[in-house]
């Protein structure tokens, strides 16, 4: 070892023997130890308040919704003329806007595929599924601008007709006879014209 270094280690050693002081570091760490303690502590307690006002702000809500469904049940087992109209009328106008629309649907089918029986009949039916699905569109079109604008007015066969022909059999007539129809000279110069034109 050199002298330099055996110099430097011994001013160390004094300065350290200097500034130590032992009861000096023992009384620091017990103060720490008991701000620790107290920090501890008061976080337990804020702890302990804020789960005590939640369980007060919870009984208190399940207490107002409680409260709540006493009232309407109670509201619920009184009569009110007013309340049962009202419903009974809800009732009524969900049913007959389901007939509506299934009316509507109907007669959509029923004007797009009158309106071309000249067409085969997978085309016909094509027409009926269309005509039942946009019927809105298909009701406007053939009775506000063909009839009422153009002046052509449709002409009805059958409620559906995909048959082309009267079905004789009783049975059978009375379970298909708004699906058949007899071709007039009209639906068959169309049919002829449709042939010409296809390929």
């Amino acid at each position: 070892m050199s002298l330099l270094s055996n110099l430097k280690d011994k001013i160390n050693y004094q300065l350290h023997q200097l500034t130590y002081d032992p009861e000096a570091e023992e009384y620091t760490a017990s103060i720490k130890a008991a701000q620790e303690a107290e920090d501890a502590a008061k976080r337990a307690k804020d702890q302990k308040a804020a789960a005590e006002a939640k369980r007060k702000l919870d009984a208190e809500t399940k207490k107002a919704e409680d409260a709540k469904k006493a009232e309407e049940l109670a509201a619920r087992k009184e009569f009110r003329a007013g309340r049962f109209a009202g419903k009974v009328v809800g009732i009524i106008s969900t049913i007959l806007f389901g007939f509506a629309m299934v009316a509507g649907g109907i007669y959509g089918a029923h004007l797009a595929t009158n309106a071309n029986l000249y067409r085969s009949w997978p085309y016909r039916l094509l027409y009926a599924f269309y005509g039942f699905i946009f019927f809105p569109i298909v009701v406007v079109y053939m009775l506000g601008y063909r009839w009422w604008w153009q002046g052509k007015k449709p002409q009805y066969y059958a409620l559906l007709p995909l048959i082309p022909h009267f079905i004789n059999q009783p049975i059978l007539a009375r379970l298909f006879s708004w699906m058949s129809y007899r071709p007039d000279d009209e639906i068959r110069a169309l049919q002829e014209w449709n042939q010409e034109i296809s390929p």
